[in-house]
Formats: structure tokens, C-alpha cells, sequence
């Protein structure tokens, strides 16, 4: 099995950023939000964490009127695009940005309705911060929605999905797909820190040939 490679935290850097933007995420991000969406409601104050460039967020406002997101992320460079695709979609008065480390972030405890985050966690040195964060914010009535890739185990599983997945994007793109799966948690490895919270580990699936999904509520509706 293939270890654990960190790449940087932050994607601070502004040609990086607009390098992540530009990759076409539309199909992932709409299949994110329809499974988001399936799983029933999501209330009306959401937190977007690790939200990048704020495509999710926009496509979730985009096909749900009665919500406002949060959009946090510890990258300004990544804001600063965020912010142009936010006033371009006219979803000014719908999300906010954020500046902040997931890790540890200022906000009061049990402030959100629902908590989503596609593709932060394989950035973070230490994912069960993040993971606690989360238990932290959620309403007791809550969802949780966190989405990541998933490390396979091996090389050639990486470079068979690179070729497959971002064979079309630039190599500046190839390369950060291919950092990201070696930067990435195995299934065995996030089930660990979300039961260390409390959750079940049946809680978190795989979702994709490269991705887990993480989903629970907080108190389940009754049977």
C-alpha cells in the first residue's frame, strides 16, 4: 500500500489558482450537489469548507433558493477567484467568503444546518482537526456532506486514473490531480477519525472509483 505523500497545504498561489479553476469540475460538482440534494434537506445556513473558487456554493444557490452559504477557505489567492465567479453568477447577497484554517476556525459551535466540503481534506496534515471542526459547527439536527478523493493502492492505480480522469487537462493540471491522490486518505483512514467522533463508519462509502463521501446527521430523523 502506497503511503501517504503530503502536498502543500494552501493553494495560495494566484496562477495556481486560476490553473484549479480553469480545470473542468462542472461534472463533479454537479454530481456533488445532486447527492447532496438526494439525501434530503439541507436547511438554510450551510458552510462550504476547503470552498476553493466557490463553484459548489454557486451551483448549489443556483438550484436552491431558500439557503446562504458560508464559503471558507484558507487560500486568498483562491478567494480572490471566488469572489469574480461569485459577482459574475450574481450570488453576491447569497455567499460570503471567508478567510480561515479549517483546522481551527472562529466560529460558535452549532452554527450550521448543514456542513459540505469536497476535496479539503487530502490537503491537511492532520484531517481529524477538520473532522472535529465539523462536529464542533453542526446544528444537533444536522447534516454532513464532506466529499474527498481516495488513495489508492498503487502507483499504477494513480497513473491509470491521471491518464483516464485528467489525460485532457495541461500537465500543470495532471500533476496536481496526481499529487493530490498521493496526498490522499484511504477508506480505512477516514472511517478511523470520524468514529473517533462518534460517528458510525458505515457513515462514510465509497462514492466513486477515486472518491469516499462522508454523510451523516446529527439526530436522524425517526423511523
Amino acid at each position: 500500500m502506497l503511503s501517504r505523500q503530503l502536498e502543500p497545504e494552501l493553494m495560495d498561489d494566484p496562477q495556481e489558482a486560476i490553473v484549479y479553476d480553469e480545470m473542468d469540475h462542472s461534472e463533479v460538482n454537479r454530481r456533488f450537489v445532486d447527492d447532496l440534494l438526494a439525501g434530503g434537506e439541507i436547511g438554510y445556513d450551510i458552510l462550504d469548507l476547503g470552498t476553493g473558487t466557490a463553484r459548489i456554493p454557486i451551483e448549489l444557490c443556483q438550484r436552491v433558493s431558500n439557503c446562504r452559504v458560508l464559503a471558507s477557505d484558507g487560500a486568498l489567492s483562491m478567494l480572490d477567484v471566488a469572489r469574480y465567479n461569485i459577482s459574475v453568477n450574481s450570488m453576491d447577497y447569497r455567499i460570503q467568503l471567508h478567510l480561515a484554517d479549517a483546522k481551527s476556525l472562529p466560529i460558535d459551535d452549532a452554527s450550521f444546518d448543514t456542513i459540505i466540503s469536497n476535496s479539503l481534506i487530502h490537503h491537511v496534515p492532520e484531517p481529524e482537526m477538520v473532522i472535529a471542526q465539523i462536529a464542533r459547527l453542526i446544528r444537533p439536527d444536522g447534516r454532513i456532506f464532506v466529499r474527498d478523493l481516495y488513495r489508492p493502492d498503487s502507483q499504477a492505480e494513480i497513473d491509470e486514473l491521471v491518464t483516464r480522469v485528467a489525460g485532457h487537462e495541461p500537465a500543470d493540471a495532471q500533476a496536481m490531480f496526481r499529487n493530490s491522490l498521493h496526498a490522499a486518505l484511504t477508506l480505512d483512514e477516514i472511517r478511523a477519525m470520524v468514529t473517533d467522533r462518534g460517528y458510525s463508519a458505515d457513515d462514510v462509502q465509497m462514492t466513486s472509483d477515486r472518491h469516499w463521501t462522508w454523510q451523516s446527521r446529527t439526530n436522524p430523523p425517526a423511523a
